[in-house]
């Protein structure tokens, strides 16, 4: 039970940072890190964090905390189910517990009939212990507070007057699941009016479906294709990143940085009733009431500045699983990206950063650790431990892998140049000056970072 006690513990100082006062009676605090961490409790004594996802119906579990907490046969019986989801893949045969599980989150209590056990954490890292869907969370109107951090289910809908400062969307409620309507303007030859589906279990701004993205020419739309390993139930998954010019759902988000599926399977394939979905960089700028009473989402704009308008630093997504391997997993590479450039693979294990361990980088929040302002020097090794270094990115600006330099539309403000180091995307990295800077338009702000690996091999 160890690793239990070291999860609540974690857990438990991040809950302390919030005033309970913030907090109304009754209602579900959650800490937001990209996704929304409920702590909770399985049959009245065993402790678990949750996440709740509007594209989920129910509980379910993550396989590897029954496995490193001895949870395995703990709920019951156990069956067979066929499961589906956002991954490039056939649905998957997995394991679900058929007796009922007792579920309490804040002061409501929720039985849980059948739970799916997936594999949550090879996706969304060591501190996510299971999903939480509509079907117990959304029985009646509820609140989703991001400015004080909390959920509260509402007896009865809000008032007119408590919804004074609130936006009514164009909404839907179908098949336990929310739809909006939104407007996303790419440039000028390409845009789009539909429904998107609301998904707070993804951390992005905006992923299209591969059917929407094939009724318009992205040709000449800087892009960065990405493949990961982790791309939900289903297996892996293939996406191609794009800057928008506008996007308007209640008000009008500019420069937004979004994703198309390339999938031919899951999700985010064809044949879906929305065009893309809408994840947490975005909902997160909002105060939200969800009423499935009568189909209505009701927004307000909250003090949070968003980051939709970042680009990846590091050309690559990692996952936090120290709680298997020691160090973080590479989940996913950009073709062509610094990263995959300096020879990093999927499947790679990161366990140092400037000779700091992994582990004793608090959160999830990874990306947070490669904003460094110097130049680094940090062992960067595979099992035959030889040293070269990663160049990564600390302006945040898309990149197109398929050409040699950065496309003029994206460069960086000129006020960043100064006493800065470039690089030239055509002839390598090398220093330059301010002056020189203007006239070499294929350039970018880089920094060396040279980070300890373990080659490992793709878990099945």
């Amino acid at each position: 039970m160890k690793k239990i006690f070291c999860l609540v513990c974690f857990f438990s100082a991040l809950f302390s940072l919030k005033s309970i006062a913030d907090v109304p009676e009754g209602a579900i605090p959650f800490v937001f890190d990209g996704h929304l961490y409920l702590q909770s409790t399985l049959n009245d004594t065993i402790p678990v964090t949750l996440i709740y996802d509007t594209g989920a119906d129910f509980l379910y579990l993550d396989e590897d905390y029954l496995k490193l907490n001895h949870l395995q046969n703990a709920f019951g019986r156990k069956g067979k189910a066929t499961m589906g989801g956002a991954g490039n893949g056939e649905p998957e045969r997995i394991d679900i517990f058929i007796d009922p599980i007792t579920v309490h989150c804040g002061a409501r209590e929720y039985q849980n009939e059948i739970t799916p056990i997936i594999k949550l954490r090879d996706l969304l890292g060591r501190h996510t212990d299971g999903l939480l869907g509509n079907t117990h969370l959304l029985m009646n109107p509820l609140e989703i507070n991001f400015s004080e951090s909390y959920l509260r289910q509402l007896k009865e809908p809000l008032l007119a007057e408590q919804l004074d400062n609130y936006v009514k969307l164009d909404a839907r409620f179908e098949d336990n699941r929310i739809d909006v309507k939104a407007t996303l303007q790419i440039d000028d030859e390409n845009s789009l009016e539909g429904w998107f589906r609301m998904d707070l279990g993804c951390g992005s701004t905006i992923i299209l479906t591969n059917e929407t993205a094939s009724a318009f020419n992205f040709m000449d739309v800087p892009k960065a294709y990405f493949r990961t390993q982790a791309g939900g139930i289903g297996g892996g998954s293939e996406e191609v990143t794009i800057r928008a010019a506008k996007f308007c759902m209640v008000d009008t988000l500019e420069n937004i940085v979004i994703d198309y599926s390339l999938n031919e399977k899951g999700a985010l394939s064809s044949d879906r009733p929305y065009i893309g979905i809408i994840g947490n960089e975005i909902w997160s700028l909002y105060d939200i009431v969800l009423d499935p009473v009568s189909s209505s989402v009701w927004v307000k704009r909250n003090e949070n500045q968003g980051t939709y308008a970042q680009s990846s630093v590091t050309h690559m997504v990692t996952g936090d699983r120290t709680d298997i391997c020691g160090g973080w997993i590479v989940n996913g590479l950009y073709k062509g990206g610094v990263a995959e450039q300096a020879g990093i693979e999927i499947g790679d294990i990161i366990v140092a950063i400037n000779n700091r361990p992994v582990k004793e980088i608090p959160g999830k929040s990874n990306e947070k650790v490669w904003n460094f302002r110097e130049k680094l020097h940090i062992p960067f090794k595979n099992p035959t431990v030889k040293s070269f270094p990663i160049l990564c990115l600390l302006v945040n600006r898309l990149f197109d892998p398929t050409i040699s330099h950065i496309v003029r539309s994206l460069l960086f403000p000129k006020n960043l140049w100064k006493g800065r180091v470039y690089v030239d995307m055509e002839s390598g990295p090398r220093t330059i000056g301010k002056d020189a800077a203007r006239r070499h338009t294929p350039f970018r702000f880089v920094f060396e970072c040279m980070i300890h690996i373990i080659r490992r091999k793709t878990r099945g």
